[in-house]
Parts: C-alpha cells; sequence; structure tokens
C-alpha cells in the first residue's frame, strides 16, 4: 500500500492536548487516502468543477482538510519535513476536495492541498468530528454569492447601487450580507427575484437560484434599457411604498406587502398585463395605484399565501380580479396565446 507523504509537515499540539501533524499532501499519494463510511457521496461535477478550478489558480488556496490515522498500527517517519504515514488514512472532512484533487491530478495537475492529520483515532470519535465540523459550518448565503457576482456583472452592480440610492424605497433596506440587519427588509435574493419576474415580458425571468438569477439579468437589461430598467424597479416600489408604506417600516414581520410569494405575485400581474407598460417603462396611473393599495392584504387567507411560492399563481388572480372588480371599463386585459396575440378580457 502506497504511505501517504506530507511535505513541508510540522508536529502541532492542539487545545486539548492532541498531537497532530500539519502540511501538504504530496499529490502522488492521493491514492493513499480512504473513504469511511460516515462520509457522504462525492458531489455533482459542477461542485468538483469549481474545486477543480481553484486548483488551477494558484492563488485560490481551499481550506486545508482533515485526516485520520485510526488505531495504533501505523508508521510515521520524518526525512526533513516529509512525513511518511503508512497504515490506513481516512477523510473526515475534505472529501470533495480529494476528489477535485485527484481530478486535477489526472489532468497533470499538482493542487496544493493542506492538510491535518489526527492519530490514534477512531471511527466513533472521527464520526463525532464530521458531525460537529458539518454543523458548525455556515453555509455561504445567497445574498453574498449576489454581492459578489456584482463585482463582475455591471447589470447586476446597478441594481446593487440601486440600493444605495436615496432616491428609491429600499434604500439601505436590501441586504446582500451573510445576515440581515434588524433594518433591512428584504434579502438580495428576494429582490433579484421580483426585479427579473417584473421584466419576465422582456426575457426568461422566472429563476429562484444565484445562478439562474445572474445568468438572466445581463441580457434583460440590455433589452430593456439599463436607465429604463432602473427607473422601472423603483416605479415598482414606490407603488408599495404608496399603496403600504415601505419607508417607514419598522417590523417587517407585519409587511405582507413584502414577503416573497405577494412580491412574485404583484410582479407577475404587473409584467403581464400591457395596461401597466408604455413600450418598456413601467407607467401606474394614480387610480390604479389607489385600486391596488385597496387590495385586502389584512384578510389571514391573504397573510398565509403572501408566505408561500405555492400560491404565487392563486395570489395574482385575485389581484386581478380585484382591479377588475366593479370595473365595465378599463379591465385588464392580457395577451391571448390562442388568437395570435389579441387581447382577452379577464
Amino acid at each position: 500500500m502506497t504511505p501517504l507523504r506530507i511535505l513541508s509537515g510540522a508536529l502541532d499540539e492542539l487545545s486539548e492536548g492532541q498531537i497532530v501533524l500539519r502540511g501538504v499532501i504530496d499529490p502522488e499519494t492521493f491514492s493513499a487516502l480512504e473513504r469511511p463510511a460516515y462520509q457522504r457521496e462525492t458531489l455533482a461535477k459542477p461542485t468538483i468543477a469549481g474545486l477543480m478550478e481553484a486548483y488551477r489558480d494558484g492563488a485560490s488556496r481551499v481550506p486545508d482538510v482533515e485526516l485520520a490515522v485510526r488505531g495504533e498500527r501505523y508508521g510515521c517517519t520524518d526525512v526533513k519535513g516529509t512525513y511518511s504515514i503508512t497504515g490506513s488514512v481516512f477523510i473526515i472532512d475534505g472529501l470533495q476536495r480529494i476528489s477535485a484533487a485527484r481530478q486535477f491530478v489526472s489532468e497533470g495537475g499538482r493542487p496544493l492541498v493542506g492538510a491535518m492529520v489526527h492519530f490514534g483515532t477512531t471511527e466513533q470519535w472521527e464520526r463525532e468530528r464530521f458531525r460537529i465540523l458539518n454543523m458548525r459550518r455556515t453555509r455561504l448565503s445567497p445574498n453574498v454569492l449576489l454581492r459578489n457576482n456584482a463585482a463582475e456583472c455591471p447589470s447586476l452592480r446597478r441594481l446593487r447601487q440601486l440600493c444605495s440610492d436615496d432616491s428609491f424605497a429600499l434604500c439601505q433596506r436590501v441586504s446582500w450580507s451573510q445576515h440581515m440587519r434588524r433594518e433591512e427588509l428584504l434579502t438580495a435574493l428576494t429582490f433579484l427575484k421580483t426585479v427579473t419576474r417584473l421584466h419576465s415580458r422582456f426575457g426568461a425571468g422566472r429563476y429562484v437560484d444565484v445562478a439562474g438569477i445572474c445568468q438572466a439579468i445581463p441580457p434583460m437589461m440590455a433589452n430593456v434599457g439599463h436607465a429604463t430598467m432602473i427607473e422601472n424597479v423603483k416605479a415598482f416600489f414606490e407603488l408599495l411604498d404608496a399603496a403600504w408604506g415601505v419607508r417607514g417600516i419598522l417590523y417587517k414581520d407585519r409587511a405582507t406587502h413584502l414577503k416573497g410569494a405577494f412580491l412574485a405575485a404583484l410582479a407577475d400581474v404587473i409584467s403581464e398585463y400591457p395596461a401597466f407598460w408604455s413600450g418598456k417603462s413601467l407607467r401606474i396611473d394614480r387610480d390604479m395605484q389607489k385600486k391596488i393599495g385597496q387590495f385586502p392584504l389584512g384578510e389571514p387567507s391573504v397573510r398565509t399565501m403572501a408566505c408561500s411560492t405555492a400560491s404565487i399563481g392563486l395570489l395574482s388572480r385575485l389581484i386581478v380580479d380585484h382591479i377588475n372588480a366593479g370595473k365595465r371599463t378599463r379591465r385588464l386585459l392580457a395577451p391571448d396565446p390562442f388568437r395570435g396575440g389579441t387581447r382577452r378580457e379577464v
């Protein structure tokens, strides 16, 4: 069996007194590493591909992995900082990083993978260590991913900058961070999902994940026009502010009109019906604004639906019925897909 070699190694003592070995895994000895039964499966190819990209970029250092040398039947020799470990070495934490590194080696690369090696472990101890590491690990917020993407995407950057514009109803009220502050009302993910749904008549806009949103916004903004799209977003949230209030909200939990499903439903209605649009510009007159503001947000059933993505379609229908109620003229008309684009009354 090929021994595991740790380069530039050094012994260290943890706070609890345990001696560990720290260093860099020799890429030629990845085959010495074993996957224990408690490990998760190797993740999908896009995840591995992303890690391989980090290895190709010499400046991008992935976090160290944790390894375990189980029991007392092992050997560890030191020759000028290179430690050779014989015996079974198990992956406690870092299976995906190791899997990507192995694939990178098969393509001729030499990945830099740091490691901390525990000695004399048991499978029970390793399982507990695996549980602790994964419970303590914080999942990276989509808001941070969107913020980071905004640094590279001009269209996304414009929308982020809008959130710091004093003339915008949501100025400083959208969270682009790992955790929302008390004064923030929407996450960046909810904000951008609403923006794309609002403009879905001009391109694919009903994505729910970071990758889809980042892919959809640039062509959508190019189609609508950067300045026009920004003004449309401002007009949409001005409607919410005029109808139910946004700028003065202190407790977001009570703001039914800022729940994700309600924002999506209202954005869908406005996107679909030509009465709200002048070309590619959003136009909502005072009468329409007043009518929308009379929608019964206080009803318990509406408050419940506003929190459920499964209710978006029904909420959209209720909003349209409310706007058309009592009207003989100027009712909302939508394109009829069965009549070559002519409009039907709903």
